[in-house]
């Protein structure tokens, strides 16, 4: 009797995890902890040992109000190595969290993931430390983000805006920043600061272009020179390679030099009226689009225009360089997901509840 009633239990179990083994209910069931590999180690060693306190600071503060459901978080810190036009060091915790799923009766661990939280300090989504570089400069001139933050509770809050999950799929994102006394660590740049930077990027572009021409023109008086002395002591020879040869391609390769200058004057002028606005519009934080009607010209647009980039440069001012490059002098907080799956959706709001904002800004400059 005994033994019958063990099996029962245990058939009755069996069905149990059955029945608990199911996609409503792992969003329910307690979740686990794991420590990822090490991530990248940059620095010198002392400023290691600081910079693993100051993760292993934001670990036990999100353990404090998070606790996983229906995903193993996997969470590491990252440590960039130093750059010289940095200066203060960059580095992140992480967490990647895992959904659950049923195999059978059995839960499993997904293997891969498109939600994901970080805690970046010192380190931004868009270049904050340096010029624009390479075709950024002769495209915005500037380099760009997609949106200026709102000030809300304190931080500089970026919104929950759609985000690309990767293959086809979209889920929410949101960011913030934490900073010294209501500060950015970068600049806008104004609409005067775009526009005559971009006459100079038209120019360069133009120049460029005309620098085939020009050469072909050099080439063809230097030929010239050889002519001259090659039919010294023919004179209608001379002629016929001044008429045959050298006017036609002098004219061919001053023609193409005339059309480029004609090719770049509108995007000229263009610029030339934007700059007669009143000086309170030039004043004002350059978001610019490609104009459609125009080769090399933008369009001035506002920043809930979803094809319009926010321009800015380094705000060297905003650093304290005196401080330890490990210190953390302004924190990023990023968290995207799935809104449309239920564990990960959980995720995102229970993970955003678990940041403790004002512990993160005492601990700037620290």
């Amino acid at each position: 009797m005994k033994f019958s009633l063990l099996i029962i239990a245990v058939l009755s179990a069996t069905l149990c995890n059955a029945q608990d083994c199911t996609p409503q209910s792992l969003i329910q069931k307690n979740g686990s902890w794991k420590e990822s590999p090490k991530g990248s180690e940059g620095g010198t060693a002392a400023e290691l040992v600081k910079e693993k306190k100051i993760v292993a600071a934001m670990h036990a503060m999100i353990k404090t109000k998070y606790s996983p459901m229906g995903v193993q978080a996997n969470f590491h810190g990252a440590y960039n190595r130093p750059y010289s036009n940095m200066p203060a060091n960059s580095y992140y915790y992480n967490i990647m969290p895992l959904n659950f799923y049923c195999n059978g009766t059995t839960v499993k661990v997904a293997d891969e993931t498109s939600s994901y939280f970080q805690l970046g300090v010192n380190m931004f989504e868009a270049e904050i430390y340096d010029t624009a570089q390479g075709d950024r400069l002769l495209m915005e001139c500037f380099n760009v983000m997609p949106d200026i933050p709102i000030k809300k509770d304190g931080y500089w809050y970026f919104g929950e805006i759609d985000a690309n999950l990767g293959f086809g799929m979209t889920g929410k994102s949101s960011m913030w920043l934490i900073t010294y006394d209501d500060k950015l660590p970068y600049a806008y740049v104004t609409r005067k600061e775009f526009l005559e930077k971009r006459i100079k990027a038209i120019t360069a572009m133009q120049e460029m272009a005309a620098g085939g021409y020009k050469d072909a023109l050099k080439n063809i008086d230097i030929e010239k020179s050889f002519k001259e002395k090659e039919f010294k002591n023919d004179p209608a020879k001379m002629e016929q390679y001044m008429k045959k040869e050298y006017g036609v391609q002098k004219t061919k390769y001053e023609k193409l030099l005339a059309e480029n200058q004609k090719t770049y004057a509108p995007a000229f002028a263009a610029i030339e009226t934007q700059l007669t606005m009143p000086a309170a519009e030039l004043e004002q934080p350059a978001i610019v689009k490609i104009d459609p009607k125009s080769t090399f010209n933008y369009l001035f647009t506002t920043d809930d225009d979803p094809f319009g980039k926010v321009l800015i440069k380094p705000n060297p001012g905003y650093f304290n360089k005196k401080l330890p490059r490990s210190v953390p002098q302004f924190f990023c907080v990023y968290v995207r997901a799935n809104h449309k799956e239920p564990i990960a959706a959980k995720f995102y709001t229970d993970i955003i509840k678990a940041v403790d904002f004002n512990l993160l800004k005492n601990m700037l400059g620290k």
